[in-house]
């Protein structure tokens, strides 16, 4: 096989790859957009705000910790990317969230999958959730919140670990 035809084979399906992830992430975005938009986020916010308060997070965490946890890294990537752009997020909080979800991340397809095959569903879902809490919470009270600059964004200027609110 030729040199130009592994690179034309390897392009190719490099920009098939990316289309996929962004034929399912943008729809995701523009839902969460509509559902940020009818203040139904709030809602979702509120069963995961214990989770991030354990963590000394701020609430606008839950999303793409949520995010991570049903869709995977891969695909809640693309939230987790667009709350940094937004500047809620410091990178002590990016780490935590990341740490969780290299532990536990896409807990409805992996458990399905796993199931399926004949595991045990809580041997699947409790260790992983465990230890993701347990991790993070160490982490969270060794990685004190500081002020430190969030994750640069081209063309903008933050001073402090989150921004001020504007409400």
């Amino acid at each position: 096989m030729s040199m130009v035809l592994i690179l034309k084979e390897s392009v190719t399906g490099a920009l098939l790859s990316v289309l996929q992830i962004a034929a399912f992430v943008i729809p995701i975005l523009l839902f969460i957009e509509i559902l940020r938009d009818i203040n139904i986020l709030d809602r979702f916010s509120s069963f995961c705000s214990p989770l991030v308060r354990i963590f000394q997070m701020p609430k606008e965490a839950c999303l793409p910790l949520l995010a991570g946890l049903i869709f995977g890294i891969a695909y809640g990537a693309g939230v987790i990317i667009q709350s940094v752009r937004e500047g809620h997020l410091s990178l002590r909080d990016i780490y935590i969230i990341n740490t969780f979800l290299i532990i536990c991340h896409s807990i409805i397809e992996d458990t399905i999958l796993f199931v399926a095959i004949g595991a045990n569903i809580w041997l699947i879902l409790f260790p992983r959730i465990i230890g993701a809490v347990v991790v993070c919470y160490i982490i969270s009270h060794i990685y004190k919140p500081v002020e430190v600059s969030v994750v640069p964004i081209p063309g903008q200027t933050q001073s402090s670990d989150r921004p001020a609110s504007t409400n």
